[in-house]
């Protein structure tokens, strides 16, 4: 923004000094256009160096990286089998209200609580 100022101030200045447009009259009589047109030429200038700076002061940062390293731990090696582990095997459990295999007679699975109580 500070370099794009420093343009336009200093275009209107070259223009204000070379009277590159012909200002109206009432405007001609009330301003002297070359001594506007050097103080709009001195402040681009600085505008524009100031932008400069600025800009090249931005760019001059440091950027931390982080590296991180694997540790197989005191066992060895990493975690067994794919990543992440796969659904959970069905058929361990029959479906709620069947009867359990080993089971005592009459307690089913997911009948609440032990020994059949509700």
């Amino acid at each position: 923004m500070t370099i794009g100022l420093g343009i336009i101030l200093l275009v209107l200045g070259l223009i204000l000094l070379t009277s590159a447009v012909d200002l109206p009259d009432e405007l001609a009589n009330a301003i002297a256009s070359e001594p506007l047109g050097w103080i709009f030429v001195i402040a681009g200038g600085l505008a524009i160096v100031i932008g400069v700076l600025l800009s090249v002061n931005r760019s001059q940062h440091t950027t931390a990286v982080e590296h991180r390293q694997y540790d197989p731990g005191p066992y060895g090696g990493g975690p067994q089998g794919a990543y992440p582990p796969g659904p959970p095997s069905q058929g361990h459990y029959p479906p709620a209200g069947q009867p359990m295999q080993g089971a005592p007679h009459g307690q089913q699975f997911g009948s609440g609580h032990p020994g059949g109580r509700a």
